[in-house]
């Protein structure tokens, strides 16, 4: 299957929402590792971590994502890369490469514990979100 007509070999149903994901802008980050190895990070409910291999004719020799989805060959989250990969090929683009990554969980992930605590105090009042995240953290036993 190659990345120029990849859609004709996915199921509707995921072709669909890995399109939506992509046009929504959920591939949050995408950076080539080496060449035609492609690694990115689409966010869904959780940050899912995708990786793409392509050989020298563009044709996709392996793809996998860390998501739980197993009813068929590909989920949404690779759909939503390959539609980014296809992209960026046809618009010449150069991907990030491999430690140029820097995309929110990254940062995230580089910070102090200390650093997060202040950092969400900061925007839970900026935002009014106290409540909410109240609520997310009291534990059910506490709730009347």
């Amino acid at each position: 299957m190659n990345i120029n007509n990849f859609e004709s070999n996915i199921d509707e149903k995921i072709l669909t929402r890995g399109k939506n994901y992509f046009a929504k802008g959920l591939v949050a980050d995408i950076w080539c590792e080496t060449k035609n190895h492609y690694s990115a990070v689409v966010e869904g409910n959780i940050p899912y971590d995708v990786e793409i291999h392509l050989d020298a004719d563009e044709i996709i020799i392996s793809h996998n994502c860390d998501c739980p989805y197993d009813w068929g060959e590909y989920c949404k989250h690779e759909v939503a890369v390959l539609f980014a990969i296809r992209e960026n090929l046809a618009q010449g683009s150069v991907l990030k490469q491999h430690g140029e990554r820097r995309g929110l969980r990254t940062l995230l992930l580089q910070q102090s514990k200390e650093d997060l605590v202040s950092l969400l105090c900061e925007l839970t009042i900026k935002y009014d979100l106290r409540e909410d995240i109240m609520y997310y953290l009291e534990d059910d036993d506490d709730l009347e």
